[in-house]
């Protein structure tokens, strides 16, 4: 897993907040046994300055730590069926044919890997918003793709955008979401 920087930490906090709720939320740390003061942070800000600091931006073996991963993945397991999830694991082997055995970026795959890295952004976001992608592309990183990503974000997701603009059959569009009768 790639290292957050405070601002993405701060960005996850928040969407985890405002999916939740700042009551919830705060209370599932508790009961997490995340945090040892029942008393309630004034602001999201400080809460998540908090939880970086315990958890060392998600580093550190803490309660804190695996208290915002089981949010967080409950939050996408909403947005995530198993179907989608297949689907999803597939565009994640598609940036790996773009590493070397150490997950590294092979300089040769580069095009190829914005290409994949962009249609990974955009299964996710598909299923969730543009942020959470991003976010949940971080989380899942080693650190020299992580630093591929930040490095070529604004050119990663338009590569996701450009390719979701080509018209497609229904078979090839497993992630786009059916009306069941």
């Amino acid at each position: 897993m790639a290292q957050l920087t405070i601002q993405e930490f701060d960005t996850m906090i928040a969407t985890l907040v405002e999916h939740n709720g700042f009551t919830r939320f705060y209370e599932g740390l508790l009961k997490a046994n995340a945090l040892v003061s029942r008393k309630r942070p004034p602001n999201v800000q400080s809460l998540a300055t908090q939880l970086y600091q315990l958890s060392a931006g998600l580093r550190r073996e803490h309660p804190a730590r695996y208290a915002v991963e089981v949010l967080w993945q409950e939050m996408l397991s909403k947005n995530i069926d198993q179907k989608k999830t297949q689907t999803i694991e597939s565009l994640i082997e598609q940036v790996n044919a773009c590493l070397n055995d150490r997950l590294e970026v092979l300089p040769e795959k580069t095009p190829d890997l914005v290409t994949a890295l962009g249609a990974y952004h955009r299964g996710l976001a598909i299923l969730t918003t543009d942020e959470v992608a991003y976010m949940e592309m971080l989380l899942r990183a080693t650190t020299d793709v992580a630093r591929f990503l930040r490095e070529r974000k604004t050119e990663v997701i338009a590569a996701g955008a450009q390719a979701s603009e080509t018209p497609k059959t229904e078979e090839e569009t497993p992630l786009t979401m059916k009306n069941e009768e």
